[in-house]
């Protein structure tokens, strides 16, 4: 505790350690905007500096201040707005990943890093740091670091957690305080018309007594959460890596207890949360979250052992085989893998008889996306394609899905042959589009006219 004096440093003298060639790491989503700041004056005086993240939500300096990327390149596990930005600028890439898997990544695969500065909460009386609503893989990142710094946030929460949600004052080199920068808030998601139409499908399917539910980011599947608040569920259980505005909404409301939950009764496991003030101050010391890194929240041997599971996350498109892409528009990054195909696999596990009994055939994955989008030119378009587009990127294998749903109904698609699953996929399309989607597979031999007819 008395060596904490000693370790404050400011964000111009721990940039002042940075040389050619370092590997650095910002963390997750939250950044250390005031050592960003000081780093990005070095634009010039350093050269091929690379820096790893997941994701950011505000703009980079050290990418706004180099223009032409000599000084700073950066590596981003999960693309946002500013990242796509930079991506398109040739100033960095993204790295591909499971989110499950990031602290092995660092643990046993990535070269060690030089620097690294994340952002924590201030430190409490016992000498700890929390890492606030990004648990994510931080403590891997500080494991594999030379030289470890902290960034204080005056107004981050502390989020209560099993385990790796911690880092103490002996186990780091330097303290930054940012006492300018407060945590950056972002509003929910709004739902349309569509995003209700899908939930309502979803929601018919979720048990109304004690479902544990995952749901990833996006207005749809907060949509389906405060529709099951309409529907007389009750004694909702939480398993997922981001807690939302709904699920506040819902523990406020009674309506998630996690009493029924077959893991980790009563607790709302989470690995991360990025939203309004007041989610913020809802996680803030609450005792019924229970913060864990993803290795834990998406393995999926840990997600199979709730029972009444069912798995919500939207994607962005989908072909007649059943492949899904979550994560790019043609050759262009949109976001990330992130936890999506892990709690697909993990709702459709199940143990064998030589194993301990875990994994329930209530259990369910559903993947959603509205059916058509409009282009540039204002022209509707269809998600549903024959094939995926040139580029883009396989999120969820086609062996994978189990669930599909749009506005126009509801696809299962396990042990279906090629010719069932266009019929099937095909059927969930907007109906501008359907002759022409089984047109397409006629020509590709994926249905052959037997099929088309009906006469199998």
């Amino acid at each position: 505790m008395s060596n904490y004096g000693n370790k404050l440093a400011t964000p111009e003298k721990v940039a002042a350690m940075v040389k050619d060639g370092m590997w650095l790491d910002y963390g997750t989503v939250q950044i250390p905007r005031a050592f960003d700041r000081a780093l990005a004056e070095r634009v010039g005086q350093v050269k091929n500096v690379k820096v790893r993240m997941l994701g950011h939500l505000t703009p980079l300096e050290i990418q706004e201040k180099d223009p032409e990327a000599t000084s700073f390149w950066t590596g981003n596990f999960h693309v946002l707005g500013f990242t796509r930005k930079y991506i398109a600028e040739n100033k960095g890439t993204h790295v591909p990943y499971n989110f499950g898997e990031a602290a092995r990544y660092y643990r046993e695969d990535l070269p060690p890093i030089d620097i690294c500065v994340q952002t924590v909460t201030p430190m409490n009386k016992h000498g700890y740091f929390n890492f606030g609503p990004l648990n994510n893989y931080k403590k891997a990142v500080f494991d594999k670091s030379k030289i470890k710094v902290v960034e204080t946030v005056e107004d981050m929460p502390w989020c209560y957690g099993g385990y790796d949600d911690c880092i103490h004052i002996s186990e780091i080199d330097y303290v930054i305080e940012n006492k300018t920068d407060k945590i950056i808030t972002i509003p929910a998601p709004a739902a349309d018309e569509t995003d209700k139409k899908i939930a309502g499908y979803i929601a018919d399917m979720i048990p109304k007594e004690g479902p544990t539910l995952q749901v990833g980011i996006g207005g749809l599947p907060d949509t389906v959460l405060r529709l099951l608040a309409d529907s007389g569920a009750t004694d909702i259980g939480i398993h997922t890596e981001m807690v939302t505005e709904a699920m506040l909404e819902l523990h406020e409301a009674g309506l998630i207890t996690g009493k029924k939950k077959t893991f980790l009764p009563e607790k709302i496991v989470w690995a991360f949360a990025i939203g309004s003030r007041r989610l913020y101050d809802w996680i803030d010391h609450n005792p019924a979250l229970a913060m864990y890194p993803t290795d834990f929240t998406n393995d999926p041997n840990v997600i199979a052992m709730n029972k009444n599971l069912i798995s919500i996350n939207a994607c962005l498109g989908i072909d007649l085989q059943g492949q899904v892409s979550s994560e790019s528009i043609g050759f262009s990054q949109f976001s990330g893998t992130g936890g999506q195909l892990a709690f697909v696999r993990g709702a459709y596990y199940r143990s064998n008889k030589g194993m301990s009994l875990y994994g329930y055939p209530e259990n369910k994955s559903v993947l959603a996306t509205h059916a058509t989008y409009k282009d540039k030119q204002g022209n509707l378009k269809s998600k549903i394609t024959p094939t995926l587009p040139p580029g883009e990127i396989v999120t969820v294998p086609r062996v994978d899905v189990s669930y599909l749903v749009t506005e126009f109904g509801v696809a299962y698609l396990k042990g279906l042959s090629i010719p069932e699953r266009v019929l099937a996929i095909t059927n969930i399309a907007h109906p501008d589009f359907r002759d022409e989607l089984l047109e397409e597979a006629q020509k590709m031999h994926w249905l052959n006219k037997q099929w088309a007819l009906g006469a199998i």
